[in-house]
């Protein structure tokens, strides 16, 4: 893979994680709904009795995942 293409890849995840951040507490419902419909209760109730903690670490875990995409792109292009 070229060294341009792989520039392009890491802007385009890094822009998709920070597009993600305020979609963090839909995908985290989606999420719940999804352990209800396969009867893991025990696993959507872990995530409803902490929910704001876990969009808290979702959204902070994206941010930095995105600084570090954008470091290395920005490393790669120069």
């Amino acid at each position: 893979m070229s060294d341009e293409t792989l520039n392009w890849l890491l802007f385009a995840l890094a822009a998709l994680s920070l597009i993600f951040i305020p979609f963090t507490p839909q995908l985290l419902r989606l999420r719940i709904r999804f352990f209800r419909w396969i009867h893991w209760n025990w696993a959507a109730n872990l995530l409803e009795n902490s929910f704001q903690g876990w969009v808290l670490f979702v959204r902070v875990f994206l941010l930095l995942l995105a600084i570090v995409l954008l470091y290395f792109g920005w490393r790669v292009l120069t």
